[in-house]
């Protein structure tokens, strides 16, 4: 530590990134949640289109089915009909018979052929009530994709311009830092999964870790005569004066997400 910085003098300086470092995830965090908030949102009305295609794609296939079901009714009944004109030519037994199956097959097929179209069209008015359905979500769905894009674009401009003004705030307190400092207070951020590097010492204990210290550490921190770092979570304790600008940014940045734990 530079001689020409106190030790409450550092851990203020160190308070100070630390806050806008969580000021600057949360921001981030904003962003992200933002971010996804829209692409779920157009990921839903993907979802419906693709689902009103293939509903689309199903409807004309019935469709076309259904045309060559009547094109084939139309020759079963065309040749029942020449089947009847042929009836009173019939002399033999055998030839009778074989005439009387043949109609009797096409009429089968006849009826067949109906109940296929009945079947076809009662289908049809199901995909149709389907499709309409997925039509109707999908547009409020769209409509309030718009709705949401224009909020959340709003906040994430809102979020981008308050963390470029962090970025510039946060550069000219690191041009105040001993290099040897910022060194040692950027290494320790990335090592704690919350990136808080210094914790408040609460009634003996570790606020962060919320370990019990050793006396000798307690009594070492009151002194705020060097860095104090706590042996379970090796982050720099800070006992602050009541009242002070040091005290209000501690219990913002925890109010951040400072004290999860480690």
């Amino acid at each position: 530590m530079s001689e020409d910085h106190s030790v409450q003098g550092t851990l203020s300086l160190v308070y100070r990134l630390q806050t806008m470092d969580v000021e600057a995830f949360r921001l981030m965090a904003d962003v992200q949640e933002a971010t996804e908030m829209i692409q779920n949102a157009s990921g839903r009305v993907a979802d419906l289109e693709k689902q009103a295609a293939e509903t689309s794609k199903e409807i004309a296939s019935l469709e076309s089915r259904r045309k060559q079901i009547d094109l084939d009714l139309q020759d079963t009944e065309r040749m029942l009909a020449e089947g009847k004109k042929r009836q009173k030519d019939l002399k033999h037994p055998r030839d009778i018979q074989a005439y009387l199956s043949e109609m009797e097959f096409r009429r089968d097929e006849k009826d067949r052929l109906e109940e296929e179209i009945l079947k076809n069209m009662e289908l049809q008015d199901q995909k149709k009530k389907k499709l309409a359905e997925i039509e109707a979500e999908r547009g409020r769905e769209v409509e309030a994709l718009e709705t949401l894009r224009k909020e959340k674009e709003r906040e994430i401009r809102d979020r981008e311009e308050k963390l470029a003004a962090l970025d510039r705030e946060k550069l000219e307190v690191e041009q105040g830092f001993p290099q040897d400092l910022l060194k040692t207070y950027t290494r320790l951020k990335t090592s704690h999964r919350n990136g808080i590097v210094v914790a408040r010492l609460m009634e003996g204990a570790c606020e962060a870790c919320r370990m019990t210290l050793p006396p000798r550490t307690v009594t070492e921190v009151k002194k705020k005569q060097r860095i104090v770092t706590c042996q379970f979570c090796q982050r720099w304790l800070y006992l602050p004066d009541r009242g002070t600008e040091g005290e209000k940014v501690f219990q913002g940045s925890r109010a951040k997400g400072a004290s999860s734990a480690p």
